[in-house]
């Protein structure tokens, strides 16, 4: 291979050298996320969560992506690219989730079909000689109509109601028999809140060494909470925890000792477990050395020691040689 060819494959591979120990010197970024409504729930990569308006570390120069969530709204994503060093501000606003807008009509007696704005029916709601209900999902804000097919014997039915987007409103209709006539009243609509749903809270764990698997009920798991290992806080949420019940926090990290808590929530309150990770103990092998010490009196003569009794000889030898080397001196 030419000598030329030879530097010019050199100072490539030590550019390539180069480029991978400056990334891996990469300084992390930050995402700072604000919603409307506030107090939503934030996760970067679906791993680091917290409620917002909040911020984040991540790893810098590189893409992540932002997950806002909110009861009653619309889930909210963006993929955005953190500069190392810099502060990347991310604003969501969050809409209102037309799938959780219901509207409930209660009907006695039942047994006959109830039709929303003429076009989608459900029959045979509820028995005859008790009541009916249905439910009609994911309607749009604004005014509907109802109309009830009544079972034999009753007035059919026709009303108009207003229904809020992303909230439940319940309709009763008590059917008027047709013997004696009756004339129709007016029913009350009652708008209420977001639908029914199990009581449920938030967990919220921070843990003082990045990197750290945080799990809840064993079986709940996120990993490399707030990034690759190290030092730093990292933060994490588990929505949607039953109340009234012992949850168990567990936290791994190599290096440092499991840790473990049991914790309650509260309905639509956030439980906040602080974690403080000890390092794991490493046995330290110690050796006692016994020193015998002998009373002065018994302490023995020293002796010769080999290497000076072997001097003896030598000594003898070089003085036979010189001589013997000035005698033949004399001689001449």
């Amino acid at each position: 291979m030419p000598i030329k060819n030879f530097r010019s494959l050199l100072l490539v591979a030590l550019l390539l050298l180069l480029a991978v120990h400056v990334q891996g010197l990469v300084e992390p970024g930050r995402i700072a996320v604000y919603s409307t409504p506030s107090g939503a729930v934030a996760c970067i990569d679906t791993v680091n969560c917290d409620t917002t308006d909040t911020i984040f570390t991540v790893t810098g120069n590189a893409w992540h992506t932002v997950t806002v969530t909110n009861k009653g709204y619309a889930t909210w994503t963006n993929q955005i690219f953190v500069v190392s060093a810099q502060t990347q501000r991310v604003d969501a606003t969050l809409d209102l989730n037309p799938a959780i807008t219901v509207l409930q009509v209660d009907v006695t007696p039942g047994s006959g079909t109830v039709c929303l704005d003429n076009v989608l029916c459900h029959t045979g709601v509820g028995s005859f000689s008790g009541s009916g209900s249905t439910q009609f999902l994911g309607l749009s804000q604004g005014y509907h109509t109802i109309t009830v097919r009544s079972p034999s014997g009753y007035q059919d039915y026709f009303t108009t109601v207003y229904v809020n987007l992303a909230k439940t409103t319940y309709l009763p209709i008590n059917l008027q028999s047709l013997y004696p006539p009756t004339t129709t009243v007016a029913p009350i609509v009652t708008p209420i809140g977001t639908p029914l749903t199990s009581s449920t809270g938030t967990v919220r764990v921070y843990v003082d060494h990045t990197g750290s698997t945080v799990c809840l009920d064993t079986t709940n798991c996120r990993q490399y909470v707030g990034g690759n290992a190290g030092p730093g806080t990292g933060t994490t949420l588990f929505t949607n925890v039953s109340v009234s019940t012992m949850h168990t926090i567990t936290v791994t990290a190599d290096g440092y000792r499991p840790y473990s808590t049991q914790v309650t929530v509260l309905e639509d309150l956030i439980k906040t477990v602080d974690v403080s990770l000890q390092p794991a103990s490493q046995p330290v092998m110690t050796t006692t050395t016994v020193v015998t010490q002998r009373a002065p009196e018994q302490l023995p003569t020293p002796l010769a020691t080999k290497a000076a009794l072997g001097a003896v000889p030598i000594i003898g030898a070089l003085a036979l040689c010189g001589a013997v080397f000035l005698s033949r001196n004399k001689q001449r």
